[in-house]
Formats: structure tokens, C-alpha cells, sequence
């Protein structure tokens, strides 16, 4: 059920390392100011080759500037995107704040159904310095077509409802393992967002992802 989270300390140890090399001054002039505009989707779509590797690179470098200079959501604008039921199921846990201890701003919330099912919902918010680094990191991942199969689970990134997202849909074991499955992708340019469904299948869970909240996101 933690695989997810698990993940969380590799992306703010990469999220990091990348800030930290963008912190180096351009000797070049200032991008028109349509471009520096553009969202993260759009720039990384533009990255089709490695001939245009290293503009795509420039541009995603003006992108998490404009991230950096954004102000955090507050804690009562995280729990109105993580609300006390979703979709008429309670929300049986919270957790809002700053991840290990860096200037990150994300939350997570639990809804139960019974024993058995249950969704997680997690937000991370990219603005700052360290979480942009972690989005612009993720959403390139989200830009990169892949597909594995076992033959209890399938693993995909690419498009999904509309959206560049990795999704997960494990079967399960019978007797031994219950179903579950995982949608992730960015919301708005800057909300990393992570649903997982224990007990639920991807087909079950992604009728989840028009009761979310994003209103509240600004």
C-alpha cells in the first residue's frame, strides 16, 4: 500500500540536485516573454529528439524559475483540495506540512470505504525551489511513452483521460493480494498528484479524478 510514498525521498533527493544546478546565471538575454508563459505540458511535448534536448532543457529551466517565485498553498487551501469525504466516502486520515523539512508544501488524505478499500490521495505543490525541480523532474518522466506487463499487473505512461499520467492496475492474488491501482500526473503546471485505490481497479479509480477538487488549486 506504501509503494507510492516510498518513492517520495528518491524525487526530493533528484528534485535537489536539480535546483541546485539551475541556480547558475545564463549569459544570455531574457526569452520573449510568450515563451516563458508556456506550461510545462507544452515544453516537454516540444522535446521530441536530442537534437532539441537542450532547448527543451533551457525552457523548462524558465518554467521552474516562474515556479520558484510562487508563494506555497496554505495549510487551509491543501485541505479544501483534501476535503472530509470524496465522492461521499469519509476521510479517515490528513497529513499537511513541509516534507522533510525542505521548503515542500504537500498533503495526503485517506478515504475509506471498509476493511478492504480505501483511496489515497497526495498533492505535491511545485511551487518553491526544491519542488519545482521535483515537478519539471516528474512531468518529463510523464512525457516518456513506456509500457510493462506481468501477469498480475500493467505499468503505463503516456496519455490517460485527457492528461500525460503513469498508471498502475495490479489484479491482485486471490486469497492473498487485493486489487489496486495508481493514476499520477500534473495538475495546472504544478501539482504533482498521486491517486491510489486499494481494492479498486484502474477503471474503477479513474472515475475519481472529476471528483477531485482542483477549483481549489490556484
Amino acid at each position: 500500500m506504501k509503494r507510492q510514498w516510498k518513492v517520495m525521498p528518491v524525487l526530493l533527493g533528484l528534485g535537489l540536485l536539480v535546483a541546485s544546478c539551475g541556480n547558475s546565471k545564463s549569459s544570455e538575454g531574457s526569452e520573449d516573454a510568450k515563451e516563458k508563459e508556456a506550461g510545462i505540458s507544452d515544453v516537454v511535448k516540444g522535446v521530441s529528439n536530442l537534437d532539441n534536448l537542450s532547448d527543451g532543457a533551457k525552457k523548462l529551466e524558465d518554467l521552474q524559475a516562474k515556479l520558484k517565485s510562487e508563494k506555497p498553498l496554505s495549510s487551509e487551501e491543501l485541505k479544501a483540495f483534501l476535503p472530509e469525504s470524496l465522492d461521499g466516502l469519509k476521510r479517515t486520515s490528513y497529513s499537511g506540512g513541509s516534507m522533510y523539512g525542505a521548503e515542500v508544501v504537500s498533503g495526503e488524505a485517506t478515504y475509506t470505504v471498509d476493511n478492504q478499500k480505501e483511496i489515497k490521495v497526495n498533492i505535491i505543490d511545485g511551487a518553491g525551489e526544491t519542488a519545482s525541480a521535483i515537478v519539471g523532474l516528474a512531468q518529463m518522466g510523464f512525457m516518456v511513452d513506456s509500457e510493462k506487463i506481468t501477469d498480475t499487473e500493467i505499468e503505463k505512461t503516456g496519455e490517460f483521460e485527457g492528461k500525460r499520467a503513469k498508471t498502475t492496475d495490479s489484479k491482485g492474488v486471490e486469497g492473498s493480494t487485493a486489487k489496486s491501482s495508481e493514476i499520477s500526473y500534473l495538475e495546472k503546471d504544478r501539482y504533482l498528484i498521486t491517486l491510489r485505490g486499494n481494492g479498486y481497479s484502474l477503471d474503477e479509480l479513474k472515475g475519481f479524478l472529476t471528483k477531485l477538487n482542483v477549483s481549489a488549486l490556484k
